[in-house]
């Protein structure tokens, strides 16, 4: 069925020529089965079985006596070569192990051994240890001696995959690096499904994730976009994290690159469904965010405040075209808001909907969000609350007054599910209505009163144009 389904997928066109050997659509097809039957051969034995083959192996080991081995034993004697059974040091780390096994298996040409050998040694990949270059050596030279035809077919492919040099998953973090494709990398290798769980495949992950930061910063714009989206792309996989387990490095690694790099808005938008989906909003629920670095999480944050912002002039937007009693002038708020948004005056930004407004959310709302609901107004209304220095305010997306409170004390809280519109209208410390549009006329006395306040300055240049 494998082989059907590649030469299927191959197209033959007319030959005027032969093609080079090189070209031969037979040979790419061999390959192509060739790594097929690789990813589907990894048959690890039962518990049961493993230690059955264990105890017969220790006991050859320290008896030099091998006749108890049985052609099944020496088969998927690899399994038992790295892992504890018993409490007991693996195999490998007894003093003259290798060269026993060395001794015992240098003739066997078998493929199930090999295959064995090979997916045992990725599957527990001890590159901390001394003896991974004996075991890098032995499976390479089963490799490239064997007479036995499925090997030597499997034998080209396994050597330029890179998994048997020395410092392998360093030699193919830098290829990750050079192209940018993580996915593309570990596919061609072999290194996902049946080995994604690998000790192998995550060495080169945790490696990659590590070194982000350094690898963006030696990058130009364009690679920089286009690895964070392959990485953005590559951690998810079927709707889920594809390593949950390495969700924290994941976000430190991406969020903390970010730091003071200008983003392109696609790829922005792309983390931000990313991150909202697997770790949650971090404003209302920390507990996905969890041993994440507040570096990380601060970047973000600064994101969401952004998507707020932006959410409410798309509101505003839609008020407009669709609400004839709506305030004309909105574009106005816009540019005045925007302006303390750029200069990263905006430290926090939270909104709440009216009822109508927040039935009509998907309508201007792009992408994942949260946000309140809103009481006892009129329902189509909505309300921005922000935080710029000490300072509370709130906008409104109709012709409210905009309000101002000097501290925390008596202002609406943030990040609440519910708002009444008389409780967050009260105790205001400085309100104003939004005349003199054109003119700049509230744009000044507003950004007056902040700078006299806070020191934070916007300029009528700033604020009066987009």
């Amino acid at each position: 069925m494998f082989a059907k389904s590649v030469f299927q997928s191959l197209e033959i066109e007319s030959w005027n020529t032969p093609p080079a050997l090189s070209e031969s659509l037979l040979i790419k097809a061999t390959n192509e089965i060739t790594k097929i039957i690789i990813e589907s051969d990894i048959e690890k034995p039962t518990k049961s079985s493993l230690m059955q083959i264990y105890n017969r192996l220790k006991i050859a080991f320290e008896t030099k006596d091998v006749a108890t081995l049985s052609r099944y034993d020496i088969n998927h004697s690899p399994w038992v070569l790295f892992d504890q059974f018993d409490n007991d040091k693996p195999l490998i780390k007894l003093r003259d192990f290798m060269s026993f096994y060395k001794s015992l298996t240098h003739e066997t040409d078998s493929y199930i051994f090999i295959v064995a050998f090979y997916n045992a040694y990725l599957f527990s990949y001890p590159y901390k240890e001394k003896y991974i270059s004996e075991v890098q050596n032995h499976i390479k030279s089963l490799l490239i001696k064997s007479k036995n035809r499925k090997v030597s077919r499997l034998s080209g492919e396994l050597l330029r995959r890179n998994t048997l040099d020395v410092n392998a998953h360093v030699v193919i973090i830098k290829s990750v690096v050079r192209s940018g494709e993580i996915e593309l990398e570990l596919k061609t290798r072999g290194l996902l499904d049946g080995l994604s769980t690998s000790r192998f495949s995550l060495a080169i992950l945790s490696g990659y994730l590590n070194g982000f930061n350094n690898y963006i910063n030696r990058s130009s714009f364009s690679q920089k976009m286009q690895m964070f989206s392959n990485l953005v792309e590559f951690s998810e996989l079927d709707e889920k994290l594809r390593y949950p387990e390495f969700r924290i490095e994941t976000a430190n690694s991406m969020l903390t690159s970010l730091h003071n790099i200008q983003i392109q808005p696609t790829v922005k938008d792309a983390l931000k469904t990313f991150f909202l989906t697997h770790y949650g909003d971090p404003r209302i629920e920390l507990s996905g965010w969890h041993g994440v670095s507040d570096e990380a999480r601060k970047v973000f944050q600064s994101w969401l405040v952004e998507k707020t912002m932006e959410d409410f002039f798309n509101l505003l937007s839609h008020v407009a075209e669709t609400d004839s009693n709506s305030d004309r002038h909105w574009r106005y708020r816009k540019r005045f808001w925007n302006a303390y948004l750029k200069k990263g005056y905006v430290e926090e930004a939270w909104f709440a909907l009216g009822r109508r407004a927040y039935a009509q959310a998907p309508n201007f709302i792009k992408g994942k969000h949260n946000y309140a609901s809103l009481s006892g107004g009129d329902s189509k209304h909505s309300m921005l609350i922000m935080k710029i220095g000490d300072l509370i305010l709130t906008e409104w997306s109709h012709s409210g007054s905009y309000r101002v409170w000097n501290s925390s004390q008596y202002a609406p809280a943030f990040y609440e599910k519910h708002y009444n519109r008389e409780v967050v209208i009260a105790n205001c410390d400085h309100t104003g209505a939004h005349h003199g549009n054109e003119t700049g006329g509230w744009q000044e006395k507003l950004s007056t009163h902040i700078r006299y306040l806070t020191g934070i300055k916007v300029t009528a240049k700033d604020y009066m144009n987009d």
